[in-house]
């Protein structure tokens, strides 16, 4: 009598040595996989690149911890049914225009601990449906004023723990449905510049969920960093009068247009007075044969 054969134990979820992916406590499917829902995730082995392939019409994916440095241009055109994408805990540098192209229905998105240092306008341009966005932990130091532009139903953002020094009002201003603000945690400069993000933080107050307290900056002319909490609109009082550098572009070009201006009316009538006074003399000699020929 033959022994009973033993059941085959189920492979693991990934190894130290790849980025395959697979559903943990299954066994390896031995053809192409079913439609499925559940998450799934990229073994946390240090891929440098974005683990494929996925299910077409995976829902929930989990790629963080890894060093992943790109997001391919075409990702969300094979994976448009992405509605959760946990790409945190990795080493993207930049975002590039169109990376988000086909991702209408993506609504959670976490880019938090990477080295994305600029975010360019237009970033999320086609993830309109976004609720919750976390750029945490990063290393950001500029945000374009048009790079949340069309996020319209975005709720929750995370811009906390970056090197932001300042950020336009007009960035926030795109969120109408904007309910959750991370501002703490960066080096915000309290000059001129800050004033108007200042305003608009004191009208938002209740949309920080750590509140002013967290929120430090610094002074101009003083290297220590003091609390929102202990500034009012008087302390940028100064800077009602000022003007910012596109301002001072602008009357400076309006000065030069209106002094050549000056120059060109100026030589246009001295043109115009001289050829009177030449053709004046000619006219009184004329006048002055005539009175000889009578």
């Amino acid at each position: 009598m033959r022994p009973a054969p033993q059941p085959t134990p189920p492979r693991r979820s990934g190894s130290a040595a790849s980025c395959c992916c697979s559903r943990p406590g299954t066994r390896a499917p031995r053809a192409a996989p079913a439609p499925t829902r559940t998450p799934w995730t990229a073994a946390t082995a240090g891929c440098p690149a974005c683990p494929t392939p996925f299910p077409l019409d995976v829902r929930k994916l989990l790629v963080a911890g890894n060093r992943i440095q790109q997001i391919p241009e075409d990702f969300f055109i094979f994976y448009g049914d992405l509605v959760y994408l946990d790409f945190r805990n990795n080493s993207l540098r930049s975002l590039e225009e169109g990376t988000f192209s086909g991702s209408a229905k993506l609504v959670f998105l976490d880019l938090s601990y990477n080295n994305l240092t600029q975010l360019g306008a237009g970033a999320f341009r086609s993830a309109g449906r976004l609720v919750k966005l976390s750029l945490a932990n990063n290393n950001l130091a500029g945000v374009h004023e048009a790079a949340f532009e069309t996020l319209e139903s975005l709720q929750v953002l995370e811009l906390n723990d970056n090197n932001l020094r300042s950020l336009s009002v007009a960035a926030l201003a795109a969120l109408p449905a904007l309910r959750s603000l991370r501002l703490d945690g960066n080096p915000w400069l309290c000059d001129c510049d800050f004033a108007h993000l200042f305003s608009w933080i004191q009208e938002n107050a209740s949309k920080l969920p750590k509140g002013l307290d967290e929120i430090q900056c610094s002074l101009p002319m003083e290297s220590r960093r003091i609390s929102l909490r202990e500034l009012s609109e008087a302390s940028f009082s100064e800077c009602r009068f000022s003007l910012s550098l596109t301002d001072l572009f602008i009357i400076i070009f309006s000065g030069v247009a209106v002094s050549i201006a000056a120059i060109i009316s100026s030589f246009f009538l001295a043109t115009v007075v001289q050829c009177f006074q030449r053709c004046a003399p000619n006219k009184d000699a004329e006048d002055e044969d005539e009175d000889e020929d009578e």
